[in-house]
């Protein structure tokens, strides 16, 4: 899982944007769900932050103070990152499902 420090305070996506030359990198597993890669370059408001779900393509994801979101063709995914992390993932017509799971990222100390 995450530190605490870093799920709950934005100096997680301060600290992305700060060390620009080397991305932050999470990686997730949420129940049912595929692993997916969040890939902070730019952190806040920046557009070169992506979401790859699976072995997929990466999209762009916006990045916020405390949310994330991308859309995979017709899906659309919110993360918190916050204790416990997940997903809402929501579709044209089709109810939005909340999916929880654990997270690492490349800032955890060894």
């Amino acid at each position: 899982m995450l530190t605490a420090a870093l799920l709950t305070s934005s100096p997680f996506l301060l600290a992305a944007s700060a060390s620009a030359a080397e991305p932050v990198i999470v990686t997730c597993k949420f129940e049912k769900l595929p692993q997916m890669i969040l890939t902070f370059r730019g952190g806040m408001g920046a557009s070169d932050n992506t979401l790859q779900i699976g072995q997929s393509k990466p999209v762009p994801m916006s990045v916020g103070s405390s949310l994330m979101s991308a859309e995979y063709g017709t899906q659309s995914f919110t993360f918190s990152l916050r204790l416990p992390a997940n997903v809402s993932v929501s579709a044209p017509g089709q109810d939005t499902l909340t999916y929880y799971g654990d997270c690492i990222s490349t800032l955890q100390p060894n």
